[in-house]
């Protein structure tokens, strides 16, 4: 029976319960604070650092840019913030599936995994980012060649049209993320290649979509609420700052001080997120290449058995 389950592949793969997805998910972000834990201290410093640099730089923006010079501040802490975060993902990937796998490595371990598939890795990362970006930018140029030229004057109907495309946009944003979401990890962790991943992550979200989507939606969900409830200190500080009526240094710090924990803290528990779906679609059992298991780190010993998560 097992021999059978294992040449089926995803296709006859189960779900986890919601009930089970969410434990298996605590257990597993719980699991790899501590071998994560350097990853985890760089990207919190890194953060609070960078975070504390745009609080406490007095950055002055012409009247007409209020709005821009509102949000500036926060585009550029997510614009510096997300390829760090990239990176510290992919290497979580080798690290919670080698907690899953019961052979748990260290970080730098999982980093040589990652930098083993770094050719791959690239290639597949610029595939998703052409399949993400390409129909937007398409339909933008579109739009552009069939909207009058106003001579710089708003326009009804090219404002309906704008937010039709950025609706649209926004839509295939989505779609194709949660069509993409496994690529990386088929790279990374079963050392398929970049066509081949995103094959794989198409099949697996197809077989799957209401299953994947649902548990996606639902951890989401009771995610961002404990995590705006963790969060709630930052906000009391923020508002007393912003009722003191001055700019208080002090306050500003203890308030980032805290966001930034809580953000470094939730990390890794999203990639468990998907960790734990992918594996469960994927047995360890059936992640081979040539009929030979992968190595996660060369200095390990070869388990006499895997675990799926989910069994």
């Amino acid at each position: 029976m097992n021999a059978e389950a294992a040449v089926a592949g995803p296709a006859r793969a189960r779900l986890p319960s919601i009930a089970d997805y969410v434990g298996a998910i605590w257990d597993l972000g719980r699991r790899s604070l501590a071998p994560g834990l350097p990853a985890l201290a760089f990207v919190y410093f890194y953060r609070l650092g960078l975070g504390a640099y745009l609080a406490l730089s007095d950055t002055s923006y012409p009247q007409s840019m209020d709005a821009l010079g509102a949000i500036a501040p926060q585009l550029a802490v997510i614009a510096a913030f997300v390829p760090l975060l990239l990176m510290i993902y992919t290497a979580f990937l080798p690290l919670q599936d080698s907690i899953l796998r019961g052979r748990p490595v260290t970080f730098l371990g999982a980093i040589r995994r990652v930098f083993e598939t770094a050719w791959n890795l690239t290639l597949s990362g610029t595939a998703q980012a052409v399949i993400l970006f390409l129909p937007f930018a398409a339909l933008c140029f579109i739009a552009g060649l069939a909207l009058p030229d106003t001579g710089g004057e708003a326009d009804p109907t090219s404002l309906v049209v704008m937010s039709f495309v950025l609706l649209a946009g926004l839509a295939w944003a989505m779609i194709a993320s949660l069509l993409l979401v496994f690529a990386t990890p088929a790279v990374v962790l079963d050392d398929e290649g970049p066509i081949q991943s995103l094959g794989t992550s198409f099949r697996l979200a197809l077989s799957h979509l209401g299953g994947i989507l649902g548990r996606f939606v639902g951890f989401g969900f009771l995610a961002l609420v404990i995590y705006f409830m963790v969060r709630m200190p930052t906000a009391i500080l923020t508002n007393a700052a912003a009722a003191s009526g001055a700019a208080s240094v002090p306050i500003k710090l203890a308030a980032l001080i805290w966001a930034s924990a809580v953000d470094t803290l939730f990390f890794p528990f999203w990639v468990a997120a998907l960790m734990v779906l992918y594996r469960a679609l994927v047995p360890p059992a059936a992640a081979t290449r040539g009929g030979a298991p992968i190595a996660i780190d060369e200095d390990q010993r070869p388990a006499l058995a895997t675990r799926a998560p989910f069994e």
